[in-house]
């Protein structure tokens, strides 16, 4: 969009002003269509060209090397089944269903 709409809207220009410098002024009304097209094209090339710079893509947490191991949290225990920390504060591991009693 960023690269056709410049493109048609320059064609168009050119069209039109060939139209008037030719001395037929009123033939130009049919390169305006294309003109505001071209145009258009152009401002929603930029506008998603920034939205895409703004709200880009959110970069993943980078997961800990195996081995290490960060101690519970309050609220937190260690499943004795399965090793894993249980985060979400349930009664049974969500992993391997082990209770906490």
């Amino acid at each position: 969009m960023v690269v056709i709409g410049p493109v048609l809207t320059a064609a168009a220009a050119s069209s039109c002003l060939l139209t008037i410098l030719s001395g037929n002024v009123f033939a130009c009304a049919n390169d305006l269509p294309v003109f505001i097209g071209g145009g258009a094209l152009f401002v929603a090339g930029i506008i998603t060209c920034l939205i895409g710079v703004i709200m880009s893509e959110p970069q993943p947490r980078p997961r800990p090397p195996p081995g290490s191991t960060t101690p519970p949290q309050t609220g937190q225990f260690v499943c004795k089944k399965c090793g894993r920390v249980n985060t979400y504060g349930l009664f049974a591991c969500p992993f391997c269903g082990q209770t906490a009693g």
